[in-house]
């Protein structure tokens, strides 16, 4: 019998297992298999991809033939077959992936530090009628001076990969509560780190934004809805919100999965906050950030053709996701 992913601070359900599955239409364990060995054949054919693939070996933590086949399909259900292999090949390929990828110990010490003044947050339960996480970011005072945009991400796509080897959410949401944020936010926010980030997050880990919720906006709430805006995508963007009211978000984000900071039923931010800083002092989450920042191509070695070229025209092998 089949085991759950099973994480204290990212809920996955047998619903939101069934949900997932039938939504990429792979709710046959033995199908899952199959993509999981699929994928592992395929980058052992792809010169660009050994050490990717040294990686995925027996010893890693981001593919184990030998476990548990929920931990290592969550990459299938998040991302798709194909979109699994084309993050492999795009990761490191140009200087816009590997902004969010350098520094990330910097960022990582950051986080986990004790005076830091931001928080990101994932929220336990998935939002059940898109199947989205909800992730909140908070900022605890009007001390901004070290807070930096670029390693705000880095962080924030560490704990992405993170969750991959637990979650099974088919989208994500983002909220950012603006209470105590004074002007001089507006001059760190960089349209371009922004699309730089977009493209890293939806192209690169296939994810689903269903929504952007800006929470407690100060008067000046337009120019940074101006600047986010243009960093995103027009179907993005048009998913920004701008909240006035705790009431306002509920009617988006239901009560039962929300802090107690916005007049929900789950713990405090501050407590998840912290429960995430021990969780990622562990060995394996060590690991788990250790081998996904080793999950690169090399290019000097990958074949002349275009890589869409490749992909596409491997007959059957692989399915496509259209992001929505």
């Amino acid at each position: 019998m089949e085991t759950l992913p099973n994480h204290p601070l990212i809920e996955v359900t047998s619903d939101d297992v069934t949900k997932a599955r039938e939504f990429y239409e792979i709710n046959d364990v033995t199908r899952i298999k199959q993509s999981l060995d699929t994928i592992y054949e395929w980058c052992n054919k792809q010169d660009h991809l050994v050490n990717a693939l040294k990686v995925m070996g027996k010893n890693s933590s981001i593919v184990n033939k030998k476990s548990d086949h929920n931990k290592v399909a969550v990459a299938i259900l998040s991302l798709t077959d194909i979109e699994f292999i084309q993050r492999i090949g795009r990761k490191h390929q140009s200087g816009t992936t590997m902004q969010f990828i350098t520094g990330r110990n910097d960022a990582m010490e950051l986080a986990l530090n004790k005076s830091v003044e931001t928080l990101y947050v994932p929220l336990p339960k998935l939002h059940k009628v898109d199947q989205s996480r909800v992730m909140v970011t908070q900022f605890l005072s009007e001390k901004l001076d070290a807070f930096s945009l670029l390693s705000y991400f880095r962080y924030a796509f560490m704990i992405g990969e993170y969750r991959l080897h637990y979650d099974y959410c088919l989208s994500e949401r983002y909220i950012i509560d603006l209470t105590n944020i004074h002007v001089g936010l507006v001059t760190k926010v960089n349209p371009m780190v922004v699309k730089k980030a977009e493209v890293l997050c939806t192209e690169g880990f296939g994810t689903k934004i269903k929504g952007i919720h800006l929470l407690n906006a100060p008067p000046f709430v337009d120019k940074i809805v101006f600047l986010i805006k243009q960093g995103l995508k027009e179907k993005v963007a048009s998913r920004l919100h701008v909240h006035n009211s705790y009431a306002d978000l509920h009617k988006h984000i239901p009560k039962e999965i929300l802090p107690k900071d916005f007049d929900g039923d789950g713990p405090s931010l501050i407590k998840l906050a912290e429960q995430w800083k021990e969780t990622l002092k562990t060995e394996e989450a060590k690991k788990i950030i250790k081998d996904m920042d080793q999950l690169v191509a090399d290019e000097s070695r990958r074949s002349s053709s275009k890589f869409n070229e490749e992909y596409l025209g491997m007959p059957g092998s692989f399915r496509k996701l259209n992001v929505d």
